[in-house]
């Protein structure tokens, strides 16, 4: 039986672990259980000395976090077919970057480990246009595959009527991502104080920031907490205009659209493409945040349900049933 060897950098509570591998086996396994392919996943912080040579390997992102990538080089060597999957920034994450520098990260930079990586690859599987013009510099066979949404584990939202209630605007992440919330803090504050409406963060331990306190709830991510996105009358997806941010893949709009939920966000990277298919409002200055945020809680129910519309039919293009085969092909099966 032909086995293929997946290797990821943290555990099943991180959202990349989640969306660009585990589901993606879950699915194989699930609708190939008399197939001769098997899959064996490796990590986190992997060690690279139970792989045989000459097995089939896909690596996300890094083999742990702590490497200047020649680890990733040498597990690639050894592979018959190599291959390598990147959905974020770590092309331009040399630990010196706005709101991202950490000086622990100087000395292993993640942008090294990607060039390395990447030029040793057979195959390199990219989320986005961003990603695959960069790796086209390392690696003569890249494949776009974006991040996807299963649309079936998420509750549709079924009233967009706000009449009588307090609004509530939402915010999926994790503590790294955080910082991007607090940069609009001051707009959520000024809605707030003009709608009574509130914040809903789901996101991992730590407090909630400072700025938000007042006005904001938060509830710490677990599997079954996506449900709990339909519940909202907002999504919202801040992000800074930078090289790391243009790279990523808009997951958190994924999500809303999965849970008809009306999004506003940055329009930065793949989040300026996804913001016109689910018709949702972008917002760049402090001032853009309050009027989209004020105009979409005033707006007419109906309104909010055809973009509520608009968005279910781009979970179901950014699906696993609509890019599976691209997926499985690419990796090699």
């Amino acid at each position: 039986m032909a086995e293929l060897h997946v290797v990821v950098p943290y555990d099943q509570s991180n959202s990349t672990v989640r969306t660009r591998a585990l589901h993606w086996i879950e699915r194989f396994e699930h609708s190939n259980s008399d197939s001769q392919h098997s899959v064996v996943v490796h990590g986190p912080g992997f060690g690279g000395c139970s792989i045989p040579k000459g097995s089939d390997v896909l690596l996300l992102r890094n083999i742990r976090r702590l490497t200047r990538g020649r680890g990733e080089q040498r597990l690639f060597k050894d592979a018959r077919l190599a291959v390598y999957d990147l959905d974020d920034g770590l092309p331009w994450d040399d630990g010196r970057l706005p709101g991202l520098g950490r000086w622990w990260k100087r000395p292993f930079p993640l942008s090294l480990v990607a060039r390395r990586a990447a030029s040793a690859a057979d195959r390199l599987i990219v989320g986005n246009d961003v990603l695959a013009e960069w790796g086209s510099q390392y690696c003569d066979d890249v494949r776009i595959v974006p991040t996807c949404i299963e649309p079936t584990e998420y509750e549709t939202r079924s009233s967009w009527d706000l009449e009588g209630r307090v609004p509530v605007i939402g915010w999926i992440g994790s503590s790294a991502t955080e910082p991007y919330l607090d940069e609009v803090a001051a707009a959520l504050a000024i809605v707030h104080r003009r709608t009574g409406a509130r914040v809903h963060m789901i996101s991992g331990d730590g407090p909630i920031p400072d700025s938000l306190a007042a006005f904001t709830q938060k509830t710490r991510w677990h599997p079954e907490s996506v449900k709990t996105i339909a519940e909202w009358d907002l999504g919202i997806m801040p992000l800074r205009d930078g090289v790391y941010e243009r790279a990523k893949c808009g997951y958190k709009l994924l999500q809303y659209a999965a849970s008809g939920v009306p999004a506003v966000a940055s329009p930065v990277g793949v989040n300026r493409q996804l913001l016109t298919e689910m018709d949702g409002l972008d917002a760049v200055s402090h001032d853009d945040w309050v009027e989209a945020l004020c105009g979409l809680i005033s707006e007419a129910p109906e309104r909010r349900h055809q973009r509520a519309r608009s968005g279910l039919v781009v979970a179901n293009r950014y699906s696993y049933d609509t890019w599976e085969d691209t997926w499985i092909e690419a990796i090699g099966w």
